[in-house]
């Protein structure tokens, strides 16, 4: 099996590898595997078009790093990665760009998933001119206090403070102004939904999907209300935040029946991780969809799933296994032979995971 991955200069922050060591870890984690790997840098749609040209009818599968490539050298003007391998019919591994333009913007995600009965938050996205009749939006969506405010497209929590939990319409107005100044418009306003983080890895395999639900936890706030804010996120695992593995039977039940319709509503067809919580009165809604989750050993929320999950293994044969299952999930839908390795783990995994669940 040959894996290219293609780097996209300038648009590294938003990744599966979000740099060369992590990348580095990605491609160790693929030889181990027993596949060949190439890595290539393009920073524009005709460097992008060579390689492609290049890879064209060799048996490759491609591993985009970024949702974007800029249109020309010194433009500004940005095209999707995904739409531009599509057009060369090369099999890749991800979600196709039409997808990923589903799940950017937090704004056009929640709408896709309401359209087909996922359980979200009752939401408003607001722009600045829409800040003079704020009183007006809140009254006629329904909107009720507490509320939570983050950007509309940004990852990572940046943008997400305790401040994002407003109790009033003045709160409310200031806060929308922070984020929409700092990090642009419109901003995202939500139900605050008072339940644990939980944050569910999905991957699509043979006989039915794979999901690994983990609780979110962290000890630095006084406050059992605390949200996930950038601070946490941005911390080392148990330095304040922690990861516990789902395991009550009716939540992950509860979890299957809005993480798998959630995947369809937006077009995922390999892996992605979707983030819910539950609201004041038990019923659980999903809050953000993730196009590329990060794979930064040991740091990528995802990649300490798997290790929380497989805590009686080394973090290398929990990154293999995560790895491993990427790969496979691709390859499946691409029809592609996949290395003994590959299987063996992606098998090993889901009987364990089977063992659990009997």
């Amino acid at each position: 099996m040959k894996i290219a991955i293609i780097n996209s200069n300038g648009f590294w922050a938003m990744g599966w590898a979000t740099d060369k060591k992590s990348q580095q870890d990605v491609i160790g984690s693929l030889h181990r595997l027993g596949i060949e790997v190439a890595v290539f840098e393009v920073g524009s749609k005709a460097q992008l078009d060579n390689v492609l040209e290049s890879l064209k009818g060799g048996e490759w599968l491609l591993w985009p790093n970024a949702y974007q490539v800029y249109a020309c050298e010194g433009s500004s003007q940005t095209l999707w990665l995904a739409d531009i391998i599509d057009e060369y019919k090369i099999p890749m591994i991800g979600s196709n760009a039409n997808a990923l333009k589903n799940v950017m913007a937090k704004d056009k995600c929640q709408q896709l998933l309401q359209a087909q009965g996922v359980p979200i938050p009752v939401f408003a996205s607001i722009d600045h001119a829409m800040l003079a009749e704020l009183e007006y939006i809140v009254e006629t969506r329904e909107l009720e206090f507490p509320l939570f405010v983050k950007p509309n497209d940004l990852s990572t929590s940046k943008g997400i403070t305790q401040d994002s939990v407003v109790k009033n319409i003045a709160a409310l107005r200031r806060q929308i102004t922070l984020v929409g100044d700092e990090h642009g418009y419109p901003v995202m306003v939500e139900e605050y939904l008072p339940g644990r983080d939980i944050t569910v890895a999905v991957f699509m395999t043979e006989q039915q999907p794979t999901i690994l639900a983990t609780y979110y936890d962290t000890a630095i706030y006084d406050d059992p209300g605390a949200v996930l804010d950038y601070e946490i996120r941005m911390r080392d695992w148990n330095d304040g935040k922690w990861l516990s593995v789902v395991n009550d039977p009716q939540m992950l039940a509860k979890i299957r029946t809005v993480a798998i319709p959630a995947c369809q509503a937006v077009g995922i067809t390999e892996f992605t991780r979707i983030d819910c919580r539950l609201d004041s009165k038990g019923r659980l809604k999903v809050f953000d969809v993730n196009g590329l989750p990060g794979l930064e050993l040991p740091f990528s929320t995802t990649v300490w799933q798997m290790i929380v999950k497989m805590n009686a293994h080394s973090e290398l044969h929990a990154f293999d296994t995560l790895i491993s299952l990427v790969v496979h999930c691709s390859a499946l839908r691409h029809k592609k032979v996949v290395p003994a390795k590959v299987t063996q783990l992606v098998q090993q995994y889901i009987e364990q995971q089977s063992e659990c669940l009997a």
